[in-house]
């Protein structure tokens, strides 16, 4: 019995001296954006676009992966100003801190990689999304190419922060240069509206030579008609 109240309170001391460890519970989510909103389809097969963000409930970081699994020359651009239409965007509802933002590996986003509660210009998909990127025209966001950015938020997360805006889009993407000459306006949610899935048609515009060989036709063509009603 004295053997057994010893070990209890070896126990004991041992609890109240260490810390207790809990396991934070870990947030993990995957957006694809697998919806032509409007546009072309981009080259590819869907997802063309996909958004890996982890971190844990309590932390106020996390790591967001940025992956182009387009085929071909497409690519997102995008934020040339404050008011141009965002090049890759997202709707977080958790706010970020104004230095909460930052690139550590692959194509970053020379143009901005921006949080604004108002929300960015996502061209014809509805609804708010405010945290953007866009990248400049001589680093563009191509197939294959990736983006690591660690975010911090003005206060501990209490579960996943990327969520649908009140629209149903929780992403959106602009792709440029479908099949060298088409762009689509891509999504990932549940929202209404999508009406783009149609493939690129190029249109052949002629070449200026060949416009100016066609407007001489034209003039020569007024000069003898002018002059035929003339002697007739």
């Amino acid at each position: 019995m004295k053997r057994i109240l010893i070990l209890t309170s070896i126990t004991l001391a041992a609890l109240t001296l260490l810390p207790l460890q809990v396991a934070a519970t870990p947030i993990s989510t995957t957006i694809d954006l697998n919806i032509v909103f409007a546009g072309s389809t981009p080259d590819g097969s869907a997802p063309w676009l996909r958004a890996q963000f982890t971190s844990s409930v309590g932390s106020n970081t996390g790591t967001l992966l940025l992956s182009s699994l387009m085929t071909g020359p497409d690519f997102e651009q995008g934020l040339s100003s404050i008011k141009s239409t965002v090049g890759w965007a997202f709707y977080l509802n958790q706010a970020l801190s104004p230095s909460g933002i930052i690139c550590t590996a692959g194509t970053c986003a020379g143009n901005g990689a921006l949080y604004s509660a108002s929300g960015f210009n996502t061209g014809p998909v509805p609804g708010t999304f405010n945290l953007a990127f866009g990248w400049s025209p001589s680093g563009r966001f191509m197939a294959g190419d990736t983006a690591t950015y660690d975010l911090t938020f003005l206060s501990p997360l209490t579960g996943n922060p990327f969520v649908e805006n009140d629209s149903n889009w929780s992403s959106v993407a602009h792709v440029q240069n479908i099949a060298g000459s088409c762009s689509g306006w891509i999504v990932s949610g549940d929202g209404t509206g999508a009406d783009g899935s149609g493939p690129c048609t190029n249109v052949t515009v002629p070449e200026p030579g060949k416009l100016g060989m066609f407007g001489l036709g034209l003039l020569f063509a007024g000069l003898f008609l002018g002059l035929r009603r003339r002697y007739n």
